[in-house]
């Protein structure tokens, strides 16, 4: 079979990926599906394909993922069941009051986003308040998925100091390999992070209030629908804001300032005293499932009282933990069957060797043509890094943190076309809307701006050099 051929094989299974994800098709069974008539029509052997690479891909990233996987989703089934996901969401929605109805929808998902909740439990939780405040302010509900989407899956997801799996992953795989520690962290380029986050919030947020204002000037109104009236946690039984809200704190103050105190703490604690407290002390890990943990058990203590059953709350999130990991698995076995085939390895090759001065420009490409592959910002970072490490940081000598933020950040461009898995369940089955009527807001939001995102990370990491070391 000609390389033209291998290229138009590849290039049809993934459109038949995407195809039948939106169609609502299981992803558990459409990835190995299409990995299994990709490598078949390459002329590879399928068995030995299945049973090796795609398995391998699939099980490789259930051990490095499952248990951060698993702790947020507890985390966010925790912050469901309690109520708290909706105290916040409420609160925000009071403070900025109807005439703000979408700038409180946006808020509301960043707010829980950057605390560590996981995408599906904020479209869940802040989907009722936005029917709310929408019927209130007279909006168009088919800009509600891009406002929950915006709020969710862009300025916070990919920043440094989330907890989000997209801000995580590269720790892992952006190591030492003498030494085996990790070269990045969470906070990887916070200075650059924080213009680009700011700057997308900004201009999304203007985009947004535009487009609708435009659609209420042609005459769109809210629709009421028979199913709006969500039964929801009465009142009284829900958490205060300060008590909701403390689990959320305590995960970013975990994950951002707990291991700094710990290793400054080691400089006044004596090795010779003091042996076993000194080296906790000073190894003490900066990790994204330890932080989530001490999240999860500060509000299983602070909201003991709204949970009905903490061991069901525990259980149905380890399973929702398990589904969760095991999709994005799915994905990326594809990716691992279908990345030896040569017309992937010269897609990669295209994309790796394009002709731009700085290497993080070609990074940010791979990145984001490979999780729009994949359909996930994560199982795109967990198919690309591996082949981008050993290019970028052992050959190319790019700065580690740099890498982590622009490749965190472009994850989350080209991941958001249709077939996402998270947008299909946010538009069809959260908010009961199609692609025609909700998609476009979306494309302009998730796709456009973090690609333009990645471009001033890319441009700021230039001009400002030392960032890259921050």
């Amino acid at each position: 079979m000609n390389s033209l051929c291998q290229l138009l094989v590849l290039l049809g299974s993934l459109a038949l990926l995407m195809c039948l994800v939106i169609r609502g098709k299981s992803i558990f069974v459409v990835a190995p599906l299409c990995a299994l008539l990709a490598v078949t029509l390459s002329g590879e052997d399928p068995v030995a394909k299945m049973n090796g690479a795609y398995m391998e891909g699939f099980a490789d990233y259930v051990k490095k993922f499952y248990l951060i996987f698993a702790l947020g989703a507890v985390f966010g089934k925790l912050m469901e069941d309690s109520g708290a996901a909706i105290t916040v969401a409420n609160t925000v929605g009071k403070l900025l009051g109807k005439e703000r109805a979408c700038l409180a929808v946006v808020l509301a998902c960043a707010l829980l986003t950057y605390g560590g909740v996981s995408l599906f439990v904020v479209g869940f939780s802040v989907y009722p308040l936005a029917v709310q405040l929408f019927r209130a302010a007279s909006l168009p509900r088919r800009f509600i998925p891009g406002a929950i989407a915006f709020g969710s899956i862009t300025f916070t997801m990919t920043s440094a100091g989330s907890p989000e799996i997209q801000n995580l992953i590269p720790i892992q795989y952006l190591i030492d390999e003498a030494t085996k520690q990790p070269l990045t962290d969470a906070r990887a380029g916070w200075p650059v992070s924080i213009i680009v986050a700011v700057g997308m919030f900004a201009v999304g947020q203007w985009y947004l209030e535009r487009v609708l204002r435009r659609a209420v000037a042609d005459g769109e109104r809210f629709e009421p629908r028979d199913g709006d009236h969500v039964a929801t946690q009465a009142d009284s039984r829900r958490p205060s804001f300060i008590v909701a809200i403390t689990p959320l704190v305590v995960t970013l103050l975990a994950l951002n300032l707990l291991p700094f105190a710990c290793h400054q703490l080691a400089h006044f604690v004596s090795a010779a005293s003091s042996p076993t407290i000194h080296a906790v002390l000073s190894k003490f890990p900066e990790d994204g499932t330890l932080s989530i943990l001490l999240g999860v058990l500060a509000g299983v203590c602070l909201m003991r009282r709204q949970l009905a059953d903490v061991w069901q709350c525990f259980g149905d999130g380890f399973i929702n933990g398990l589904l969760a990991v095991g999709s994005t698995s799915a994905v990326v076995g594809f990716g691992s069957a279908v990345k030896d085939l040569p017309a992937f390895q010269t897609v990669v090759t295209w994309v790796t060797h394009l002709p731009f001065e700085n290497p993080l420009v070609s990074a940010a490409i791979a990145v984001a043509v490979i999780a729009g592959i994949a359909g996930s910002a994560s199982g795109g970072q967990g198919i690309a890094l591996p082949i981008l490490k050993p290019i970028y940081i052992d050959q190319l000598d790019v700065a580690p943190r740099a890498l982590h933020r622009v490749v965190s950040i472009a994850s989350g461009s080209l991941d958001s076309l249709p077939a996402n898995g998270y947008l299909v369940m946010l538009i069809r089955n959260i908010c009961g809307e199609t692609h025609a009527r909700a998609y476009g807001p979306i494309f302009v939001t998730t796709v456009l701006l973090p690609a333009a995102g990645t471009a001033l990370a890319i441009a700021l990491f230039k001009w400002f050099p030392s960032w890259a070391a921050m």
